[in-house]
């Protein structure tokens, strides 16, 4: 495969994925705002929260916003399989969502009969997808159906079968041949994932018994095996286990990392214990709140000038529920699949917050369920100062970790030319004033790239109008598109042509499909 090809190829797995990463914004703001205002802290202070109209409100937010953050795998599989299919779209976005049911079905059923899962005691890595219990696969196993059903869709979506099978005749083949693929891949991943789940769960152990170096392995692990849903085996045995430390508190024996950080703040005369803190994730109260806002500043401020206000509105957006809540995934996605080198960056950096954090004492709980970093710092850290939080240590790292962060991504952008959200149309011009209106420009592009029998294809990003061709040699001169047709430049790949239009290059995708008559 040509470098032009692995180009092609990466640009459209990052559009691809793009797709269920703009959802997490607003599902993570909605879990937020209902997370916040229910918190038990936050009540005791606002006493009028606690009414029947209030917690039903914020109770309804948080619901609304889940239903993408308790699905974002099955989005993955139905966005994939649609993103990438040539045509017919909708029957590979259903088979998309069949093939990922089909495959949890199977792993699940295949793994009750063989006795690893018990449907009335589940354990860590064992959950319900949509009422059907199975091995939690994270992202990870919706990505792999929806790579598997495109390649199925593309490759047999126009199929002729024999005239005793003509029923299953073209896509109607598409979610027949899933179902029966998808079986073998559940079959396949329920050998696979258990032991790479085992693994994790011995890991759990080293990091127990290594002091701060394991406050670093704790941290690394927990971002880095986030994008494959398996961050879960990291934290969730400390936050529930013996793992997570065994204490006394107010006469009682009290195991597990977060049920023993709730007895200390309930237990009058308690002290906070650092190798407690350290697993109700107090590293994530410094890359949440400031070095994630720095990685979105300098994505913002390396974007390319005109498309800073969408990028501007992208990152808003996922910063507000990351700072605020500790939801991180909205801005963690929003670069991890087009720029995966910034994604180890970042867990690099996280790791290193639970370094900094674990040396201090920095005793204040990160994740949601203790009110998110924000209400966590206020009302576990500042008003628990006596408990020996040392809450005023992220006044001196939070702004050290967020400059850090802001340099360090924006190095990593600029030196490695990353495409991160607004960035794919670095090196356009500013837009040029077209002087020729819409209906007659499109049919002029069409006739640039050879005609309407030449054109596969039509697509667009932030500000390229994307053309998939037959044959790319009968497209005329570069020249051309940016003399005659307005065009900011245009570059050649080798399925096709993407002729920079900037903002318009949405409207024109939509108005050349309309004259093409194509879908």
């Amino acid at each position: 495969m040509d470098k032009n090809k692995i180009f092609s190829s990466f640009q459209k797995l990052g559009k691809v994925l793009m797709a269920p990463v703009l959802l997490l914004p607003i599902s993570g703001i909605l879990v937020g705002i209902g997370s916040a205002f229910t918190n038990a802290s936050l009540i005791k202070v606002a006493p009028f929260l606690d009414n029947s109209f209030f917690s039903l409100l914020f109770q309804l937010m948080k619901e609304a916003g889940n239903v993408v953050n308790n699905n974002i795998s099955i989005i993955f599989a139905i966005c994939i399989a649609y993103g990438y299919a040539k045509s017919e779209k909708a029957t590979a976005a259903l088979s998309g969502f069949l093939g990922y049911m089909t495959m949890n079905t199977v792993m699940g059923s295949f793994l009750i009969a063989r006795g690893i899962i018990d449907t009335s005691n589940l354990i860590t890595g064992q959950k319900s997808i949509l009422g059907v219990v199975t091995l939690d696969t994270g992202v990870f196993g919706g990505i792999i159906i929806g790579i598997v059903v495109s390649y199925l869709h593309n490759k047999y979506y126009k199929i002729q079968l024999p005239p005793v099978l003509g029923i299953f005749n073209g896509t109607r083949f598409i979610p027949a041949i899933t179902i029966i693929v998808a079986s073998f891949v559940g079959i396949g991943l329920s050998f696979i994932f258990p032991p790479i789940q085992n693994a994790l769960q011995l890991s759990s152990e080293f990091i127990n018994s290594t002091g701060v170096f394991g406050a670093f392995v704790y941290g690394f692990s927990e971002r880095i095996l986030l994008p494959f849903g398996l961050h879960h085996f990291i934290y969730l045995p400390f936050f529930f286990t013996s793992l997570g430390g065994v204490m006394e508190i107010g006469g009682q024996t009290v195991e597990g990392a977060v049920n023993i950080y709730n007895a200390i703040l309930n237990t009058p005369g308690s002290m906070f214990d650092i190798n407690i803190s350290r697993y109700v994730m107090n590293g994530k109260v410094l890359f949440a709140m400031f070095g994630l806002t720095g990685a979105a500043l300098a994505i913002y401020k390396t974007a390319h000038k005109d498309n800073r206000k969408k990028v501007a509105s992208l990152m808003i957006a996922a910063v507000i529920p990351c700072a605020l809540m500790g939801i991180t995934e909205p801005l963690e996605y929003s670069f991890l699949f087009v720029a995966p080198i910034l994604f180890g960056v970042h867990a690099l950096l996280s790791g290193i917050a639970y370094i900094l954090t674990y040396i201090v004492s920095f005793n204040v709980a990160g994740p949601s369920a203790f009110g998110g970093p924000l209400l966590s710092w206020i009302f576990n850290g500042i008003l628990n100062a006596d408990k020996g939080s040392n809450w005023y240590w992220l006044l001196i790292l939070g702004p050290i970790y967020f400059i850090i962060y802001y340099y360090v991504f924006k190095f990593t952008i600029i030196k490695f030319n990353l495409k991160t959200p607004g960035r794919e149309a670095e090196e356009n011009k500013d837009e040029k004033v077209n002087k020729n209106s819409t209906d007659n420009l499109i049919p002029m592009i069409v006739e640039a790239v050879g005609g309407k029998e030449n054109i596969l294809k039509v697509e667009a990003c932030f500000t390229r109008l994307r053309l998939t061709l037959e044959d790319t040699e009968i497209v005329k001169p570069n020249e051309y598109f940016k003399n005659e047709l307005s065009a900011n430049g245009i570059v050649k790949v080798s399925e096709g042509v993407q002729i920079i239009y900037g903002n318009k290059a949405s409207v024109y995708k939509t108005e050349m499909r309309e004259f093409l008559g194509i879908e």
